[in-house]
């Protein structure tokens, strides 16, 4: 059974935010780093050497945690996975034709 969760930039930045992550965000093709202080949902506050910016979220294009991913599932060998011994990795098929 597998469950899903939509990750967006505001998970992102509360994640960072409760957990005191530094984070690095790309805005308008420069990087900022630092660590959030506050996130609204239409601004956060990224702090940083003693001073402070505001950024709208919306301009915003990459979240770069410092961190371990939540969602980081361990590589498993041999038989110990519920896929059994042979799991190694193949290719996914190609596309289909939309007509038969």
């Amino acid at each position: 059974m597998s469950t899903s969760m939509l990750y967006t930039m505001g998970v992102a930045l509360d994640r960072a935010a409760e957990n005191g992550f530094p984070v690095s965000l790309l805005v308008e093709g420069t990087w900022l780093d630092g660590r959030v202080a506050a996130s609204d949902g239409v601004g956060v506050v990224l702090e940083t050497d003693g001073q402070h910016c505001v950024v709208k979220t919306d301009r915003i294009a990459v979240v770069k945690i410092k961190a371990e991913s939540p969602y980081k599932a361990p590589i498993t060998r041999g038989g110990d996975s519920h896929f059994g011994e042979d799991h190694a990795a193949r290719p996914m098929p190609g596309p289909r034709s939309a007509f038969v």
